[in-house]
């Protein structure tokens, strides 16, 4: 039987496919990867947030009930301020997560079209193969029957 004259085309799309699910593999591995960190950001400043009410609550204890003095009581104040404007940068991170999240949700959405559309092109070469190697072969056993017809009338004339 003859080669399939598309294998090359075939090879090919075959290769693409598999190049198209590796770097979906990597896509969604990076995904989670970003997943992981943005969860790692939230937690950051959701115990920041818990420790900002305590440490708040510490330092007033330290001036309540007593007699201190206003510098004191204005660097406490001045603390707790402090601490509070620190609770943006872990904002910041969660939300710079965030975004790398969802750039590599859209990379992944592109990688898995790309899959798609790469499964598409081996399944249609796939089925041309199939009905090309039906058609080969039905091309084949006429060629027999014709064969043996002809050999059959041959040893017909010859009287054998």
């Amino acid at each position: 039987m003859k080669a399939y004259p598309l294998e090359a085309i075939r090879a090919l799309r075959v290769r693409k496919e598999d190049e198209a699910t590796r770097k979906l593999a990597a896509a969604r591995t990076h995904e989670a990867i970003l997943e992981e960190e943005v969860k790692k950001a939230q937690k950051a400043l959701e115990d920041y947030l818990v420790w900002i009410e305590e440490e708040a609550d510490r330092l007033f204890k330290t001036v309540l009930g007593t007699l201190n003095p206003l510098h004191k009581v204005t660097d406490i104040t001045q603390q707790i301020q402090w601490n509070r404007s620190r609770q943006s940068t872990y904002v910041v991170q969660v939300e710079e997560a965030r975004k790398k999240l969802d750039v590599a949700k859209e990379e992944t959405a592109q990688c898995l079209h790309a899959q798609e559309e790469a499964y598409k092109e081996v399944w249609k070469i796939n089925q041309h193969r199939d009905i090309w190697l039906k058609e080969e072969r039905l091309l084949e056993e006429q060629a027999e029957e014709a064969d043996l017809e002809e050999i059959a009338g041959m040893m017909y004339a010859r009287g054998e």
